[in-house]
């Protein structure tokens, strides 16, 4: 079966103009962010203003997309950092602490302890830390703009030393400290352009999930190949928490760089339980054979045109 991802008629990506260059090229430059400094205010007006600078320390045991974090924050008006350890999943909750030993707990999980507690009650316990001198979360709010149905997401989060609590207002629409980030950095007809694949709203989870397979000028349009293999899903436990996704990625663009066309090709995965092996292999045709269950279908792969086609198996 055939899994179109959602596309964009006429998605614009950056552009940027470059010298005339006949030959075309497609490359992937994947890497990570492990930083992220931003700046807000504490309280109900603007009086406070703080700024931010957090690290990423080490990923979770159970969850890739969740983490530990150490840093500082600082009143703009004193410029004196507070230390910080804290921790990423779902939200961003932040404590500063008068030791180092809680600290150190929150840092490197040490609370994980799977024989006495379920993940998710690990987690809520690095939520709500007691003994802390300051504590600050930050959570993603979801609504519509007054009168209208278009809906908004935005950062908030809360300060308190356990007695006072007041708002925190931050000044960026993201809070994730790390990123990962995928760009397919294109020359074609004497143009530069780049293509975010986090834009496509892949799933990015590590560098070299994705790769290009291939490419080629059609007409006044780029073809364009990716064959990914990544983790069925960012929680690493329970069903699928060991499988893997994997399969083909056709972009088609126009000369510009928009997007018009996008389909997936997927041939193994452990959530809908798909399995794959090659068949048949020649210098320009690359066939794979397609199961589930007891049904089998092939999908060909023609590396001199860049197409792709499901044929039916007996």
């Amino acid at each position: 079966m055939k899994t179109k991802l959602p596309y964009w008629m006429g998605l614009t990506f950056l552009v940027f103009s470059g010298p005339a260059i006949g030959q075309t090229s497609v490359e992937l430059e994947e890497y990570e962010t492990r930083s992220l400094a931003f700046s807000g205010h504490i309280g109900e007006g603007t009086e406070m203003p703080v700024t931010f600078c957090l690290n990423v320390e080490n990923r979770s045991s159970g969850h890739m997309g969740w983490y530990s974090v150490s840093g500082w924050y600082q009143y703009d008006r004193h410029k004196k950092p507070i230390a910080l350890a804290g921790i990423y999943a779902n939200q961003l909750t932040l404590y500063h602490f008068k030791q180092q030993e809680p600290a150190d707990t929150l840092v490197h999980f040490l609370y994980d302890d799977y024989d006495s507690y379920s993940f998710f009650d690990m987690i809520e316990k690095y939520h709500s830390m007691e003994g802390f001198l300051e504590k600050i979360t930050i959570a993603y709010e979801y609504g519509t703009f007054k009168n209208s149905t278009v809906s908004a997401r935005t950062v908030s989060g809360e300060w308190t030393d356990g007695k006072k609590r007041l708002p925190l207002r931050i000044h960026r629409g993201d809070m994730d400290v790390l990123q990962h980030h995928s760009l397919l950095k294109i020359k074609c007809k004497g143009r530069d352009f780049q293509v975010n694949l986090k834009a496509l709203g892949l799933p990015l989870f590590y560098p070299g999930d994705h790769s290009v397979a291939g490419y080629k000028v059609v007409g006044d349009k780029l073809r364009i190949v990716l064959s990914y293999d990544r983790p069925s899903k960012a929680y690493a436990l329970g069903h699928c928490g060991a499988g893997n996704e994997s399969g083909f990625l056709l972009l088609e663009l126009d000369e510009n760089g928009r997007l018009l066309r996008m389909e997936d090709y997927l041939m193994d995965s452990c959530l809908l339980g798909l399995s794959s092996q090659p068949g048949n292999m020649d210098e320009s045709r690359e066939r794979y054979i397609v199961s589930y269950g007891d049904a089998q279908r092939f999908l060909v792969f023609n590396s001199e045109t860049m197409e792709l086609k499901w044929e039916e198996g007996d």
